[in-house]
């Protein structure tokens, strides 16, 4: 079987590939987001054992710039490349106003994340792809974080004007006076507001028409970040917690769960079974899913290939939890009992068992694309077995 080499990148440019190349990668296999290519190197590759699994292929001839940026990128008026530019951000990109010169320069610009523009540039972006988010500022306004908390010390340094924020603007500070943001000529735009239920009606006024108003109890605590439920976390935050990101609830948690005034979870919940309808009685509400904990023992997650022995399995009293991985084997002296008692698997793509111990295995997984079959069947779930080079690279010419 001939070896092949695999190039896993977000951008791979063709456009300058030779025939002594293709001939020294043999089998070539190219996974990215973006190729860039042109006819002369669209005639070359089909003439050679390539495969292209890409999002796009965009033909682009002429001598362009290919950037990439893993991270936060900006583009800003009066900085003008000197030759033409294709773009690609793994991130977040901020448009500036006033850069229609620059963007006139891009050929091309595609962002894996989120894009923020002021609302004139809508007309000048047709080369713009966006695999994510996108947010369009009003004109003018000043820019804030995405999440922006609006507090005492904000109201000291305010200046007159728009103030704007990407996702919402958290406005819960006890010490915060809306009548000094107001005095400052200070206005804010958002797609959503969490306003503290005292501070409602000082605030409503300054807030643009088109933002969503959420009202939260005096004392609540916003918190941006997923939270395993503890007595600490009810000691530093107290009792009121309005959270943006997920929630855990273990057996730990019971103490705090009771302690809690206040819940409102902006993303999923992971909870133990004796804990689900505690936590449903407590919580105002939940936005995402509520998913059951069903082992506190080891957790094998994020791996290309798990075996699962009945050694190990008897070894964790309080079992084994098997997450995000590619291809799960099972021994066959596995007993029915044993995985149903110690055995949980979600979120992976293959489960290999014997045809007796199939019933057993869906029982305790959830989100498997597939249980049983043949081990020569798993190549298809580990591309790069038989690989004899893989390169991975944020961006890759060839």
């Amino acid at each position: 079987m001939e070896k092949k080499t695999v190039i896993n990148t977000s951008t791979c440019d063709v456009r300058h590939v030779s025939e002594e190349t293709l001939e020294h990668y043999g089998q070539l296999v190219i996974n990215a987001a973006v190729v860039l290519a042109d006819p002369q190197s669209r005639a070359l590759l089909a003439r050679y054992p390539v495969t292209m699994n890409c999002a796009r292929v965009l033909d682009i001839e002429g001598d362009v710039q290919l950037s990439t940026v893993n991270g936060s990128a900006q583009i800003k008026s009066g900085e003008v490349p000197t030759q033409k530019r294709y773009l690609v951000v793994n991130g977040s990109l901020e448009i500036g106003p006033d850069t229609q010169p620059v963007l006139a320069q891009y050929v091309g610009i595609a962002v894996n994340g989120s894009v923020t523009y002021p609302e004139s540039l809508n007309g000048a972006l047709g080369m713009l792809t966006v695999n994510g988010s996108t947010t369009c500022y009003p004109d003018g306004a000043m820019l804030l974080k995405r999440n922006a908390v609006v507090d005492r010390l904000f109201a000291l340094r305010a200046k007159a004007g728009q103030y704007w924020a990407g996702r919402r603007l958290i406005m819960v500070d006890p010490q915060l006076d809306p009548k000094a943001l107001e005095a400052k000529g200070a206005r804010f735009a958002s797609q959503e507001a969490i306003l503290a239920e005292s501070k409602v009606e000082g605030l409503i006024g300054l807030l643009d028409e088109k933002t969503d108003i959420i009202i939260v109890p005096d004392g609540t605590a916003v918190i941006r970040d997923d939270v395993t439920l503890e007595n600490s976390t009810v000691k530093k935050h107290g009792g009121k917690l309005y959270l943006i990101g997920d929630l855990t609830v273990d057996r730990n948690g019971a103490e705090a769960l009771e302690a809690l005034e206040y819940l409102h979870v902006c993303g999923d919940v992971s909870v133990t079974a004796d804990l689900k309808d505690r936590l449903l009685e407590k919580a105002q509400e939940i936005t995402g899913d509520v998913k059951i904990l069903k082992t506190r023992g080891r957790t094998l997650q994020d791996r290309p290939y798990v075996k699962v022995s009945k050694w190990m399995l008897e070894r964790e009293p309080e079992g084994v939890a098997v997450m995000d991985c590619a291809i799960v084997k099972l021994d066959g002296d596995l007993d029915k009992d044993l995985i149903l008692e110690r055995l949980t698997i979600s979120d992976c793509a293959v489960v290999r068992c014997t045809p007796d111990q199939e019933d057993a295995v869906a029982a305790v997984s959830e989100d498997v694309a597939q249980i049983g079959g043949k081990e020569e069947d798993d190549e298809a779930f580990t591309p790069l077995k038989g690989a004899a080079k893989v390169i991975n690279a944020a961006e890759y010419v060839l």
